[in-house]
């Protein structure tokens, strides 16, 4: 009896524990530079818990019967607060299965195909592998058509509870769990599918004779989990995981490419609808910041067929150069009721009746595949826009990606809202009355790099020392770079008053040559010997 009364006093705590904390009311707040240490509010007792140092983020949670708005007020007006807001759940941005017709008819829609006859997306000119990072419930990593493009940061050693790369983060070796803290990025609300559906959509592997293809055939795919195991706090766990990505960013920037990762976009297919910029100030903040170090968010509006600008919807109204917003048409170009706002919503996208991936264990007709619909679907087509364009973009954007980043991402979104193809069910209802062209947004972006055009070089083959010359003649001390073909720098240099380059001291093999001359770029492929 004893035993059974010590029992029920343990499920009695733990039970009440429970409560408290599911009835607790939790709000974030960011503290002014150069401050550090948790506030105390006045007359409100509560538990403060650090969520992340660099950006001087706490969480306070309270039982208060103070009203909620009330108390958001007291933290934004304390005088050591920077920013606060309401911790709450997010959700997905999905509506309900159809039946399968076609399969992945969006990638006609957008000129696909046309497009990957200039790249199949990857890596960049200079051999950076690129990486788009998920915000989503997770990735079905063992996924066949996913194993091959999910990211992993070889810095890290899984699972031995170490932060082997001094990043902060222990054990991300696939990704992070922004919403519970941890390593995990396939939980228990992963088999949602939500977000394994979504990276299908991004890069599921080309060429391959398994299943679908993404809009990258070969890309690395981040997933950053928001999704707490409980399934509530979803925001916090959204700020979390754009903390990390921003992070990972930071570190491949300063690093010089060694560390960290090449992370361009990002997507966000969750939201909460009916909120303002002013109920969410932190996550809006981010954006900017994840800009700054050139990463291009791609946001799902809200499923519902309102004007967002009206109704409210987070991340939809969030103010920031470094967004595209999304909503969705489908394969024949026809409005599919969505989200809308002629100043909020920039572009439309195919989210409806989309094929893609689905979890491993799904017993579909087709096996792991499955057809969704919603703005989830249709965002994810613009962020692996994004990412694709960097992998065909010249030298010159590539040198933008590590010293003017935020240019970089600036110039990719440019080149997608000029992309676009105008429709009729779009005009008035989002920014660019247009619908995501990835062939039209590379001529976009074509037009924008700097001129190449091939010169004959002789000798060719050329031994190491010897001066090479080209048909035209060469501006002195012009810069150039051999180019391996594997798309990694080997030398950079210039050439001599009179307009001729001496070959290095480099491996012999087949090399590209690069040379800026006046407005152009001459290109060449050149055989190396001893």
């Amino acid at each position: 009896m004893a035993a059974r009364i010590v029992l029920s006093l343990i499920w009695f705590c733990s039970l009440t524990h429970g409560l408290w904390a599911q009835t607790a009311t939790k709000y974030l707040y960011q503290l002014k530079p150069g401050l550090i240490k948790e506030i105390s509010l006045s007359g409100v007792k509560g538990k403060h818990i650090q969520i992340d140092a660099y950006f001087r983020l706490w969480q306070f949670e309270t039982n208060s019967d103070i009203p909620e708005d009330q108390i958001i007020r007291n933290l934004r007006a304390h005088p050591h607060v920077q920013l606060a807001q309401k911790i709450r759940p997010v959700s997905r941005r999905r509506i309900p299965n159809d039946p399968l017709f076609g399969l992945q008819a969006f990638q006609q829609t957008i000129s696909a195909p046309q497009a990957w006859n200039k790249g199949v997306g990857g890596l960049t000119v200079k051999g950076d592998t690129i990486v788009i990072a998920v915000v989503d419930d997770g990735m079905d990593t063992s996924h066949p058509d996913l194993l091959a493009n999910t990211w992993y940061n070889f810095a890290e050693k899984p699972y031995n509870g170490i932060d082997d790369d001094n990043n902060g983060y222990i054990d991300d070796y696939r990704g992070w769990n922004g919403g519970d803290s941890n390593a995990r990025t396939f939980t228990n609300q992963s088999l949602y599918a939500h977000g394994t559906e979504v990276a299908g959509i991004i890069g599921a592997r080309g060429n391959n004779n398994i299943g679908v293809v993404g809009i990258n055939w070969n890309i690395k795919i981040m997933p950053l989990v928001c999704y707490p195991e409980n399934g509530v706090d979803g925001d916090l766990g959204v700020i979390r995981s754009m903390i990390y990505a921003l992070k990972m960013k930071k570190a491949w920037l300063q690093g010089g490419g060694k560390k960290g990762a090449l992370i361009v976009s990002m997507n966000t297919s969750v939201g909460i609808s009916g909120l303002f910029p002013a109920d969410e100030p932190i996550w809006c903040a981010m954006y900017d910041s994840l800009g700054h170090y050139g990463i291009l968010s791609s946001l799902a509006t809200d499923n519902s067929d309102d004007d967002v600008g009206v109704k409210g919807d987070i991340p939809s109204l969030c103010p920031s150069d470094y967004t595209i917003v999304t909503s969705c048409t489908d394969a024949n170009d026809n409005r599919v009721p969505s989200g809308y706002s002629a100043i909020h919503v920039d572009m439309g996208a195919p989210g409806y009746k989309v094929y893609s991936t689905n979890l491993s264990s799904f017993g579909g007709a087709n096996g792991p595949y499955s057809q969704e619909s919603g703005t989830s679907f249709a965002a994810p087509q613009v962020g692996a826009a994004a990412a694709w364009l960097v992998s065909v973009a010249g030298d010159s954007f590539c040198n933008l990606l590590k010293t003017h980043p935020d240019s970089s991402a600036r110039l990719l979104k440019n080149w997608l809202m000029k992309g676009v193809v105008k429709l009729p069910s779009l005009a008035g209802k989002c920014v660019s009355e247009g619908r995501l062209d990835l062939y039209k947004s590379w001529q976009a972006m074509d037009a924008w790099r700097v001129p190449e055009k091939k010169s004959n070089v002789y000798p060719n083959p050329i031994s190491v020392g010897s001066w090479l010359h080209f048909a035209e003649s060469i501006s002195p001390k012009s810069r150039f770079e051999l180019i391996s073909t594997s798309g990694n720098t080997s030398f950079n240099g210039f050439s001599d008053h009179s307009g001729k380059i001496r070959i290095p001291e480099v491996a012999p093999a087949v090399y590209w040559i690069k040379v800026w001359h006046e407005n152009t770029i001459i290109v060449k492929k050149i055989c190396i010997v001893n």
